[in-house]
């Protein structure tokens, strides 16, 4: 199958989707489907490049440096888009406006991933461009009314969905990783590097530092957490990632009394960051706005027991008291969930195994064979079938 993936973000953007993307780029391909991707170009560069990725010609965003706007006219791309029997996007704004183009004129069925709830996210446009939450959830719902199936990574996110008005089929996708590098020889002493001590516990929270993923509430739960430990063993909480607000964050960590506690690392590529995961003792996470939350994946198929946020998108992920815990948005509680976990390794032993069963059954390659699925059946329907 020719399979044209339309994206906004891709490498070297770092964040969910392109994780996700470049995963199903590998397996797709090792099945045997062609893969096109369609995507910003980054640099002068990368417009040059060869292969089955195609690089649009983008301007960087201004409310958001990382980000690209897309212009959506590729002569290279245009001769191949009659070639496709899918699209498959993965974006609503520029890139998925081109795939609604293209879906219609070659009469081609159309799949779109909704990955992102965007209206916690409208604080990154400036106030004279940002709608209100009602407008982009109805933005959001003529989108996908426009296609011809929804995926969704979570159910809570296909219940979003609804509520906007969306009337197409959603289909609930988690897409998980691949296990294999969470199962090679350990290659790197994470701890010796990060200069904890031996019988230091190490708590790890890993993502974008922004707003929207609730880091003052972790910072502040930690703040608790310390005000409570009672054994003269150490802990050291480390945030690995980059984003626009890790100065916000170092300042916030100065206030609360906790820089020689709190370790800021940076980006951290993802081969290394696997070895971060095997290394800590406890996962951490307070974000209330994942569809997913692929580092939780990430962090079970590690066999790294997580305390998490009840919200929405982590509950199809983290079966309480199974793979994690769930708790409420409450820094108290946090805390002593943490503690309790800490003073308790053979609860930990059994959470670890049944994080590691549960990242199994949600591998990328159990995920590809059902959107393999989708597509086909939609390729084979009466609108589609061109025999």
């Amino acid at each position: 199958m020719k399979i044209g993936i339309f994206t906004d973000t891709f490498t070297p953007q770092i964040n969910g989707v392109t994780s996700i993307l470049e995963e199903l780029y590998r397996v797709l391909t090792r099945q045997g489907h062609e893969v096109f991707i369609f995507a910003p170009a980054y640099s002068r560069a990368q417009r040059s490049e060869n292969g089955h990725i195609f690089r649009f010609p983008a301007l960087t965003a201004y409310f958001h440096k990382d980000s690209r706007v897309v212009i959506p006219y590729d002569r290279r791309a245009s001769a191949v888009f009659p070639r496709l029997d899918v699209v498959y996007s993965h974006t609503p704004v520029s890139m998925g406006l081109l795939a609604l183009r293209v879906a219609r004129k070659y009469h081609l069925p159309h799949v779109h991933t909704y990955h992102t709830l965007f209206t916690e996210y409208l604080h990154y446009l400036p106030r004279l461009i940002r709608p209100t939450r009602r407008m982009a959830e109805r933005m959001s719902a003529a989108f996908c009314n426009r296609c011809d199936a929804i995926t969704t990574p979570s159910q809570a996110m296909k219940e979003e969905l609804l509520r906007y008005g969306v009337a197409k089929p959603i289909y609930v996708l988690p897409f998980g990783v691949d296990i294999e590098p969470f199962e090679r020889p350990i290659r790197t002493d994470v701890r010796a590097a990060l200069g904890l001590a031996p019988d230091e516990f190490f708590l790890l929270y890993a993502g974008r530092l922004g707003t929207e993923k609730n880091l003052h509430f972790l910072l502040r739960g930690f703040r608790v957490l310390l005000d409570h430990w009672r054994s003269p063993q150490p802990i050291r909480l480390v945030l690995a990632g980059g984003g626009p607000h890790r100065p916000l964050f170092e300042e916030y960590a100065q206030e609360l009394g906790l820089a020689e506690r709190v370790l800021f690392t940076g980006f951290i590529p993802r081969d290394e960051l696997v070895e971060y995961y095997r290394a800590a003792d406890l996962f951490v996470f307070a974000s209330k706005t994942e569809t997913q939350g692929l580092v939780l994946v990430e962090a079970m198929a590690a066999g790294l027991p997580a305390v998490v946020v009840r919200a929405m998108g982590v509950t199809d992920i983290v079966v309480d008291g199974e793979t994690g815990v769930l708790v409420p948005e409450d820094e108290a509680i946090f805390a002593h969930t943490v503690i309790e976990l800490l003073q308790d390794p053979c609860r930990r032993e059994y959470l670890r195994a049944g994080a590691k069963r549960k990242a199994h059954e949600m591998s990328i390659q159990h995920s590809v064979t059902k959107l393999i699925e989708i597509f086909e059946a939609l390729k084979s329907s009466a609108q589609y079938n061109r025999v």
